[in-house]
């Protein structure tokens, strides 16, 4: 299986990071916590699917 980029959603977001943690059920967890190299800003990367994208949009509506 080929992990493509378009399969993958990068957070740059601590509040919406914990957000996403915090509000999942079962408990949704980034697949690592990196640095980017580029601007030195640290990202949470998740994979995406349907429950991600429901805390998404709940999220969303709320801030």
């Amino acid at each position: 299986m080929t992990v493509r980029n378009e399969d993958l959603f990068y957070c740059y977001s601590r509040k919406l990071s914990d957000y996403i943690y915090e509000k999942s059920d079962p408990k949704i967890v980034p697949l690592t916590i990196a640095i980017n190299p580029k601007s030195g800003r640290t990202f949470s990367l998740y994979s995406k699917s349907a429950s991600l994208q429901v805390v998404l949009d709940q999220y969303k509506r709320e801030n």
